[in-house]
């Protein structure tokens, strides 16, 4: 027996549909291209940054630096 959160007793019909909601085809199918979009991006994104994190904020800092000199 399942209970709300006042501890009023649920029938079984009402707890058994949101797990009747979650099978089939539809949420394999979203799960499937979420996972490869995440898998995608994260793929895309170590293919993607060849110097490590700190070469291009310094390479973006001086940028930035030589831009502010320039303009001023």
């Amino acid at each position: 027996m399942c209970f709300d959160p006042f501890g009023e007793p649920l029938e079984t019909s009402q707890t058994a549909a949101p797990a009747t909601l979650r099978d089939g085809a539809g949420h394999r199918a979203v799960a499937a291209v979420f996972w490869g979009l995440a898998l995608l991006l994260v793929g895309c994104r170590v293919y993607l940054s060849d110097y490590p994190v700190a070469q291009t904020v310094a390479a973006v800092g001086e940028a930035v630096r030589t831009q502010l000199a320039a303009a001023f």
